[in-house]
């Protein structure tokens, strides 16, 4: 559990990939694959946890390019069904944005 400051930090981040031109929604999942927050029309359980996967899936990406990711590095992943996921870590975190149309 994170401390207040950090708490803080990771609220203003979500509440900016919330505000992601062209999002849908934003997904924030701990580590272990749980749903921390979810916002838009990923609040609806279904959603966040289908998005979650793909989450993962790009943070594992990431993991795969450490050390060489820095900390603005971002990995997307478009699936046909017109998903886009942009995802980055911090603090143990993994940030998703679902974007509209793509």
């Amino acid at each position: 559990m994170p401390n207040a400051t950090a708490a803080g930090e990771l609220k203003k981040i979500f509440d900016s990939m919330c505000a992601v031109p062209g999002s849908v929604g934003a997904v924030m999942i701990r580590e272990d694959g749980s749903i921390a927050r979810a916002s838009g029309k990923l609040s609806k359980s279904s959603e966040a946890v289908a998005l979650s996967h793909l989450v993962k899936d790009a943070a594992q990406l990431m993991a795969m390019l450490q050390p060489e990711a820095g900390p603005l590095t971002r990995v997307t992943i478009s699936r046909q069904n017109d998903v886009a996921i942009a995802a980055t870590t911090l603090q143990g975190y993994v940030f998703g944005v679902k974007l509209a149309g793509r």
